[in-house]
């Protein structure tokens, strides 16, 4: 019964240690992201 308490124990800890890696790749892609528009200057072409 100690073993099987000990294992759900350490999956728990495992598994919110995942979660918090995966919250922080997220808050930092977020932060990468911007909205800016880019602008392109257009060629005009001269007919003959």
């Amino acid at each position: 019964m100690k073993n099987k308490k000990n294992l759900v124990l350490a999956i728990a800890i495992f598994g919110g240690m995942l979660f918090t890696v995966q919250a922080t790749n997220i808050i930092d892609l977020d932060g990468q992201t911007t909205n800016k528009i880019e602008v392109k200057k257009r060629k005009l072409i001269k007919n003959g």
